[in-house]
């Protein structure tokens, strides 16, 4: 019985296509949209995928994701070009295995642009390169000229009898038929169906779900500057106390939803995990390993780090300049307020009545404080060890947790103390029973 229902959700797909519009403007969202339409469809074996395209364009690094998708599906694809697929549209739609245009329909004028100032300037040299070869590439594919896709970005390609050098190329539904571009003209889309093939099967359109509209709205600047904010405090306040709290289910909560959101649009990497990680791991080193209370070398390389981590987590390499600036000041923005964060909670927690109960925030408080006191004045104060002196840990004198280091080696936890002298920001000490003094 399974495997006749299994084979009948089969038939059933079989006989169907997915309809997915890609209307307006090509960003994040329309990849998000794309890629949903494309599991759709891959889940009920689909007979094929149609995406009607009415776009004057939009983000490259959309796109380029888009295209990634088209191409590795297994899926068929079908673009509709219902009116317009121009600059990053014409892209999408060459990554799809058939194309049929709407009567008047447009496809091309593609090279890439950056908005500066409310104006609209062309790319460098070095973009319109790259994103000429991809539509090259593109073309090859799926077996068409790829002079043509070319000409589309670059208006130093001409192709003879198709469009001259300086001029860019944008295809009509006549002259896309001419050169391979096109499969037909529809006036619709049972039209569209009708000439590929797919007359008698039924139509589901796919429209964006509610995670697709969360991972939208996280993906936003704002969105990831505050996440990032959260996430960075939450960590930094759970680590200056002991066990697992509230923080720290918030910080690795909110780092959780920057990277998974980040993950689904195709822009983060495992690369900017990895950037995350190797900096947490340095500035926890420089809290407790190194200088304990004052940022130094080693922390900055680490912020750096855990900045470059979400910063290739929202940008890619052909994002465009404006999201880049936007990227920046989220990722400064989310780590300034979490730095500023745990600067004002170390600052103003002794000030106050909250006792998170930690050795570590109270030990680097303390240390901070010893720094502006005269340090011989402890010496051949007697305290008692708060930790296994292995010969560094912690002592505790007249209700102060300082570092301290055993000059007789191994002392055990309990064991009373007293300070011999001071050195750097720690103090030598040896057991109460062996001082001379």
């Amino acid at each position: 019985m399974v495997f006749l229902l299994l084979g009948a959700g089969i038939a059933i797909g079989a006989e169907t296509v997915v309809l997915v519009r890609v209307d307006g403007e090509i960003n994040r969202g329309t990849v998000l949209l794309l890629q949903g339409a494309i599991e759709r469809a891959e889940e009920m074996g689909a007979a094929a995928l149609v995406v009607s395209l009415s776009t004057p364009g939009g983000y490259l690094d959309a796109a380029l994701r888009c295209r990634d998708l088209l191409l590795d599906t297994s899926v068929r694809t079908v673009a509709f070009v219902n009116r317009n697929a121009l600059s990053a549209g014409a892209l999408i739609a060459i990554s799809c295995e058939r194309i049929y245009f709407a009567p008047g329909g447009a496809m091309g004028a593609a090279t890439p642009v950056y908005f500066s100032e409310g104006r609209m300037e062309a790319a460098p040299e070095k973009v319109v390169s790259a994103v000429r070869e991809i539509f090259r590439a593109t073309a090859e594919a799926r077996g068409r000229n790829p002079d043509v896709a070319a000409a589309m970005v670059d208006p130093d390609i001409g192709v003879p009898d198709l469009v001259e050098e300086g001029k860019l190329l944008t295809l009509t539904p006549s002259s896309a038929a001419a050169w391979g571009y096109s499969d037909g003209i529809a006036e619709n889309l049972a039209e569209v169906l009708a000439a590929a093939g797919l007359a008698d099967v039924a139509v589901e359109e796919f429209a964006p779900g509610f995670w697709e509209r969360v991972i939208a709205l996280l993906t936003s600047p704002t969105a990831s500057g505050i996440l990032i904010a959260l996430g960075i405090l939450g960590l930094l306040v759970e680590l200056s106390i002991p066990g697992f709290g509230v923080p720290g289910i918030v910080g690795l909560g909110a780092l959780s939803l920057f990277f998974w959101s980040h993950f689904s649009v195709g822009l983060a990497g495992w690369e900017s995990l990895g950037f995350f990680i190797a900096g947490l791991i340095l500035v926890l080193l420089e809290i407790f390993v190194f200088t304990a209370v004052d940022f130094g070398a080693v922390g900055i390389v680490g912020l750096g780090l855990i900045g470059a981590g979400f910063y290739t987590a929202m940008v890619g390499p052909l994002t465009d300049p404006a999201q880049v600036s936007r990227a920046i000041t989220a990722v400064s923005v989310g780590l300034a307020a979490a730095l500023m964060g745990i600067v004002l909670i170390i600052t103003f927690l002794p000030k106050t009545r909250l006792r998170f109960g930690g050795v570590l925030l109270k030990s680097a408080i303390d240390s901070r404080a010893l720094r502006k006191e005269p340090r011989q004045e402890w010496v051949g104060k007697r305290g008692v060890a708060v930790t296994d002196l292995r010969p560094v840990g912690k002592g505790e004198f007249s209700g102060r947790i300082v570092d301290v280091v055993s000059e007789e080696g191994y002392i055990p936890k309990g064991t009373e103390i007293v300070i011999t002298r001071a050195e750097g920001i720690r103090f030598v000490v040896r057991r109460k029973g062996g001082d001379t003094g």
